[in-house]
């Protein structure tokens, strides 16, 4: 009798903390699952670039070169014009920054960049390694519009086409890196990912059949166990990050694709941070309650045999 109520007990415990890890790996999923799939998550995170003064420093001079790369290959400019072009070029490409369609035009580019991904991560074979990519089209379409209303009149304006084309200007962030989360890995995690709502279900059952099966006097042990191993997890996501966060961390740059993938790595390290709060304050809660559960039910059952 006595080693199947310790058998019962253990597999409660047993399926208290399974439940607690499919909670976890629900509440993952669903975030997970929502930045790839959704634009509002990479919209909030990567908007306020569009006021970064690092940004507005860099991106002129990279949305510059690549702007007179097009209209010259479109244009024959004289020579004596060419200097000033590339000083109408640069002070456009400073102007585009505070003209009001720019910050749609930067939302544009972070949505092109995450359907772009995600729509490369779906198509992706063997060990190809998908990295996040921004296309600059979008803003140096803005930026040719500036250009030409500032040349508007003028003899170098008169020279310039009417129309140029805008193919894809990518610019390569490199990140994620293949030997910190390769594509096929993280494949296999966001299939994992889309079925949160499975491994939410199957956190409510193991946490109902493992009640369920657990004693009187060993549920209060099982919910212990399982605050233990929430706590558990979320020490490992915040010593996983610790520990992984300066590996991955960009190369030191001021360049646009070392700003984005910075904010990217900020919320990320947010994002684990959140997910080990929710953790740890689930995990002291139920260590607590497992805690005085236990003692409630010693104490009444030290003085039950006095009433009798």
């Amino acid at each position: 009798m006595r080693i199947a109520t310790a058998a019962r007990n253990i597999l409660a415990i047993v399926l208290l903390m399974l439940a607690v890890l499919l909670g976890a790996g629900s509440l993952l999923g669903s975030a997970a699952t929502t930045v790839v799939h959704t634009p509002e998550p990479l919209q909030r995170i990567l908007s306020p670039l569009a006021t970064d003064p690092q940004l507005r420093q860099v991106l002129p001079d990279e949305l510059g070169a690549a702007l007179e790369e097009r209209i010259t290959g479109g244009a024959a400019v004289p020579p004596q014009l060419a200097g000033a072009l590339q000083n109408a070029i640069a002070a456009a490409g400073a102007a585009m920054l505070d003209d009001p369609g720019f910050p749609g035009a930067w939302e544009q580019t972070i949505e092109e960049a995450r359907a772009d991904f995600t729509a490369r991560m779906a198509e992706a074979k063997g060990a190809e390694q998908v990295t996040l990519r921004l296309d600059l089209a979008p803003l140096l379409g803005s930026g040719w519009d500036t250009l030409q209303t500032s040349l508007e009149g003028s003899v170098l304006g008169a020279l310039l086409p009417t129309e140029v084309s805008m193919p894809p200007a990518v610019l390569e962030t490199g990140w994620p890196d293949a030997q910190q989360l390769p594509t096929p890995t993280l494949n296999t995690w966001l299939a994992v990912a889309r079925g949160w709502p499975w491994l939410l279900a199957g956190a409510v059952v193991a946490a109902a059949a493992g009640l369920l099966l657990a004693t009187r006097g060993g549920r209060p042990w099982a919910v212990f166990a399982a605050g233990c191993t929430a706590l558990a997890l979320g020490g490992a996501a915040r010593l996983w990050f610790a520990v992984l966060g300066p590996v991955i961390a960009p190369a030191q740059g001021a360049g646009v694709e070392s700003l984005v993938t910075g904010r990217l790595l900020g919320a990320l390290e947010e994002e684990v941070g959140r997910f080990a709060a929710i953790l740890g304050g689930g995990g002291i809660v139920l260590v607590i309650a497992g805690i005085g559960w236990a003692t409630v039910a010693g104490l009444a059952a030290h003085r039950a045999p006095r009433r009798g």
